[in-house]
């Protein structure tokens, strides 16, 4: 392997920046971090929707799936609920939320069997961009802003990326795009002959959410800082979070939004015949994910309806996805089985498109220099917040790689 040539790693969210952190830490190597986004300056801002707001940090696909633009990623600038284990390398930089952080719809869902979420929050958000800042700073890496449109490869073995004309030669490539455009370039880069099972087995968690009109505008710490957590006698779990608002400029509205967090369904990621990107997340296409998101839809109404919201909110203005309360509430499970179909959204939770494609090392089977260690190669969308499961497997990963280069 040339010592001369960098290892590029393309994409910057989690996934990458930790990747790079590790690289950066336990070898010589040159690093090249590819990532079309920017930098984030709202670490300090706790409320995630203040965030968002900063349209330069967040990506809208053609698909409308929505992601952050910017070193670090989700990460930072998303919601920092942390309900599954903690990394282990990143422990002392979570705490679990408190009453004095909640507002009025958080604490109505404690009340309602809810719990306080851990946070990726400790005097600051949790944003790994800011290691990668540094090391750049240090001279350690270099950062390019730019899209990554392909990879090049001689048919068996990867050497390098192209970004647009350009094109960056490299000793390995690490793939950390993300669960849609990782499989995306791989398969734009014409490797699908050689290994087929890019882009296969795509999963998210299906997710219906209600908007709360509040009588009183909340003054909460955290957007999000409470979750209720279920699962039914036939084995499905559901993650119930209250939003304190809608939108940073809409503070008089709040969310519930419930989320099937162990779904069967998966779909894929694809490349037409034409060159155009296909995503289909397939989200209730075993019909047991159906039948649980109708159970879902009955949890939702009932922790609408229950004591603890009656005095914050306007029932009868409560719309779930666009219909009246009491119009989805009054339909038979057969009506509300139609119009779960017609309303289940996907969340940022994209994953597992090419985890039948990588061997145990996050390698690309059947094609050398080609590793993937982003949420594409989980085995399935985590059944939590998936900012851990992300991190630790791009670290798991990290380390296969350092060990390659020894």
């Amino acid at each position: 392997m040339s010592t001369t040539l960098p290892i590029i790693v393309v994409g910057g969210g989690t996934a990458g920046c930790t990747v790079v952190s590790y690289l950066a830490s336990h070898s010589d190597a040159k690093i090249l971090l590819i990532e079309p986004g920017g930098r984030s300056s709202h670490d300090d801002e706790s409320r995630f929707l203040e965030v968002l707001k900063d349209s330069d940090l967040i990506d809208v696909a053609a698909n409308g799936y929505v992601q952050g633009r910017a070193i670090g990623g989700g990460s930072a600038v998303n919601g920092m609920l942390l309900t599954g284990a903690i990394p282990e390398h990143i422990e002392g930089l979570t705490r679990v939320a408190t009453d004095a952080d909640a507002g009025q719809l958080g604490r109505a869902l404690f009340a309602s069997g809810g719990r306080f979420s851990r946070l990726w929050w400790n005097r600051g958000r949790w944003n790994p961009g800011r290691a990668v800042h540094h090391l750049q700073e240090e001279g350690r890496i270099t950062i390019l802003s730019k899209n990554v449109t392909s990879v090049i490869h001689d048919g068996s073995r990867v050497t390098g990326v192209r970004c647009g004309d350009d094109v960056h030669m490299a000793s390995l490539v690490v793939m950390c795009a993300g669960a849609i455009a990782t499989p995306a370039i791989i398969l734009s880069s014409g490797l699908s002959s050689v290994n087929s099972l890019v882009g296969v087995g795509l999963q998210n968690h299906p997710t219906i959410t209600a908007f709360l009109p509040v009588h009183d505008q909340s003054d909460a710490r955290f957007d999000a800082c409470v979750v209720r957590e279920t699962t039914t006698h036939d084995g499905a779990e559901f993650l119930t979070i209250a939003y304190e608002r809608v939108a940073h400029d809409v503070a008089k509205t709040g969310m519930l939004s419930i989320s099937l967090m162990n779904p069967k369904s998966r779909g894929s990621v694809s490349i037409g015949a034409t060159g155009e990107l296909a995503v289909n997340f397939a989200l209730l296409e075993d019909v047991s994910d159906l039948s649980h998101m109708i159970d879902a839809v009955h949890s939702v109404i009932d922790v609408v309806c229950s004591s603890e919201f009656a005095s914050l909110i306007d029932r009868d203005e409560v719309l779930i996805e666009g219909s009246p309360l009491k119009l989805v509430g009054g339909m038979s499970d057969t009506q509300l089985g139609d119009w779960v179909v017609a309303n289940v959204k996907s969340v940022s939770h994209a994953s597992s498109s090419c985890a039948k494609a990588v061997d145990s090392s996050g390698q690309l089977k059947g094609i050398e220099n080609c590793w993937i260690a982003d949420a594409s190669v989980l085995s399935g969308v985590p059944a939590c917040t998936p900012a851990a499961p992300v991190t630790m497997e791009a670290l798991r990963i990290a380390r296969k790689i350092g060990e390659s280069l020894s």
